[in-house]
């Protein structure tokens, strides 16, 4: 009697947002691309499906997304430009609606409470939804795909870590999991995210020094993750970070700890204290809180994007490896000026000294471009606000020096309310066509990092720079949230050390010092409100030490990430053979385009596009 064979299985290792997406698209693309026999798929991780380890429902309430729901999606839509069909489907906000109404189809496995009715029932376009809920959403996208997945597909979600892979005769790899249990599969994809990493080695020392003499040291982590009930009451603690870690780390230190917020009649949002806050000394490289998230819409359509950062334009530089400051980046900031400068002339020609029609066809005729641009902008533009400064926006405290923390704190504050203002007056709505032309160039970096356009030296050497230059401008905070921070500041729990802070060890504590001031702050306990750096020398995973420990993984040379072939994302041996069954996708993994963060509707988001491209590979390779 014959044995019957088993079905074709692609085991994905991480059940987070990654592998949800790339599920969908294995799911969408079958039909096109029938395996040999029925194909099984088995997502491993230790955390549920759909959120994986980040996006847990498991973590505080108090925690918010970045993005606004509808702003949020899971699902490819008509702007997609993948090879493989289009299966719309909600957005975060739309998903919610119907969970609110009661309308909403609950897949087999998922699961929400009252506190996401509660949620769901106030959620809107502009909303930003707390992290659980949003791992509600993720975990519906997960078992909705699941359950509707096409005949010869089964999905099988298994709870365990992977600490190991190990090829077998005939090509057949063999997971092995922490409980001793093991999983065959034809192909295996690594999608763990960046997953756990050692400390560098400034961040050993200091926490050396703190266990050496009684101090606190909070590492760099996932805000999920992070452990803050040693962090002192009533006592200064040093914060290295003002992004978005920052301002979640704030939250749980006072909100978190009892502390409320008040409106006053003129609408001043003020905080009252519950005593168990510590007072936060804050600074960072640039000296200032990210940028507040937009909260308007622009008055006509979106730009037409690219226009001078695409494809074509990169190959029109050169065919050797790009630099990405010296050859990309002025083109990025060409990019975001002519974004700037045509919306500022479409929707407000008033602030012009020139007419609309001929400043556009000035704009777009220029050339050499920065020095006619320069000259239409001196000639046409008075008002300095309306003037964009990529260097200004990237280092607004460079060459300014403080007598004090007070003076600077006073900075701060006017900076911060500034912003604030700004950002929600759609008289500025400059700000947000740079925002989409932002969109798009990171899009355009992201398939060029990927495909070796850019130099791999480059990419380790500044591409760092450029995410926290897009972070700082386009993924800031909810301006709710910052505008907390100015609340806090102005009750004297947050302060701030300025530019350029550096941090040492010093006896009995930590010292403070930035370029912004003489001044400095010692504490006996230091906060790093930054999320670590994705590194595979420096990865704490079992899975991908062991690779490594073997030579079957290697790191991008200059950057650290995972190697992967461009053209399929196939993990590169350590003599840089890709391995024919084995393929890795997401923040780790060098080429993983999309993961900084949720994809956009009507974006045709590159992020989609990749999962559609590996999902095909993947049919293809069973075929």
């Amino acid at each position: 009697m014959s044995t019957p064979e088993r079905p074709l299985r692609i085991a994905v290792v991480g059940a987070g947002p990654r592998a949800t997406s790339l599920l969908e698209r294995i799911a969408a693309n079958l039909p096109g691309l029938p395996p040999r026999r029925a194909l099984e798929v088995c997502v491993v991780d230790p955390h549920p499906p759909g959120g994986g380890r980040i996006w847990r429902h498991d973590q505080s309430p108090w925690l918010w997304m970045n993005t606004t729901a509808g702003d949020c999606t899971m699902f490819t839509d008509a702007s997609s430009t993948c090879d493989g069909p289009v299966v719309p489907g909600p957005t975060l906000a739309e998903w919610a609606r119907d969970l609110a109404s009661g309308s909403l189809h609950r897949p087999r496995g998922f699961a929400s409470d009252g506190a996401d009715l509660a949620e769901a029932r106030r959620v809107h376009r502009d909303w930003f939804a707390t992290r659980r809920l949003q791992s509600r959403y993720l975990s519906w996208v997960f078992h909705r795909t699941a359950e509707r997945a096409p005949e010869g597909l089964s999905v099988r979600a298994v709870r365990g870590r992977a600490v190991d892979l190990r090829d077998l005769p005939g090509g057949t790899q063999r997971l092995a999991l922490e409980d001793g249990t093991a999983l065959d599969a034809d192909l295996v994809v690594l999608a763990q995210g960046s997953g756990d990493t050692a400390p560098a080695p400034g961040e050993e020392r200091l926490a050396a020094h703190a266990d050496a003499h009684g101090l606190v040291y909070v590492p760099t982590a996932s805000t999920a993750d992070i452990a803050l009930d040693a962090v002192p009451a009533g006592e200064p603690v040093l914060v290295r970070g003002l992004g978005l870690a920052f301002v979640d780390t704030v939250v749980l230190l006072t909100s978190g700890r009892g502390g409320t917020f008040t409106r006053e009649a003129d609408g001043t949002l003020r905080y009252r204290p519950s005593g168990r806050e510590p007072v936060l000394w804050a600074g960072s490289r640039r000296g200032v809180p990210y940028h507040s998230k937009l909260h308007y819409d622009l008055p006509g359509p979106r730009p037409d994007l690219p226009r001078h950062l695409d494809r074509a334009a990169l190959a029109a530089l050169g065919a050797g490896p790009l630099d990405l400051r010296e050859d990309v980046w002025p083109l990025v900031v060409r990019e975001l000026a002519h974004a700037h400068y045509a919306e500022l002339a479409r929707s407000h020609p008033e602030r012009l000294s020139l007419g609309a029609a001929e400043f556009l066809e000035r704009l777009e005729s220029a050339d050499p471009w920065e020095d006619r641009v320069k000259e239409l902008v001196a000639e046409a533009v008075p008002d300095g606000a309306d003037v964009f400064d990529a260097g200004r926006i990237d280092r607004p405290l460079a060459g300014l020096r403080f007598a004090g923390h007070d003076a600077l704190g006073t900075w701060l504050e006017e900076y911060i309310a500034a912003d604030l203002e700004r950002r929600r007056d759609p008289a500025y709505s400059m700000d947000l066509a740079v925002f989409f032309a932002l969109l798009s160039v990171f899009t355009v970096l992201g398939e060029a990092l990927a495909d070796g356009t850019v130099s791999a030296e480059s990419a380790a050497r500044e591409f760092p720079g450029f995410l926290g230059f897009f972070g700082f401008v386009a993924s800031g905070p909810p301006g709710p949230r910052l505008e907390e921070v100015l609340a806090l500041a102005r009750a004297g729990v947050l302060r701030f050390t300025g530019a350029d802070t550096a941090v040492r060890a010093v006896e009995g504590g930590f010292e403070a010092r930035s370029a912004s001031t003489g001044a400095t702050v010692t504490a006996r306990a230091l906060l790093e409100a930054r999320l670590p750096a994705p590194s595979l020398e420096r990865t704490t995973d079992p899975l991908l030490l062991a690779l490594r420990e073997r030579g079957e993984i290697r790191a991008r040379e200059h950057g650290g990430l995972v190697d992967a072939d461009p053209a399929g994302q196939r993990l590169r041996r350590a003599d840089g053979e890709p391995h024919p069954a084995r393929f890795g996708l997401g923040a780790l993994v060098a080429g993983g385009v999309g993961a900084g963060g949720f994809s956009r509707p009507r974006t045709d988001a590159g992020f989609f596009r990749q999962n559609d491209a590996v999902a095909r590979v993947l049919l293809a390779a069973l075929r």
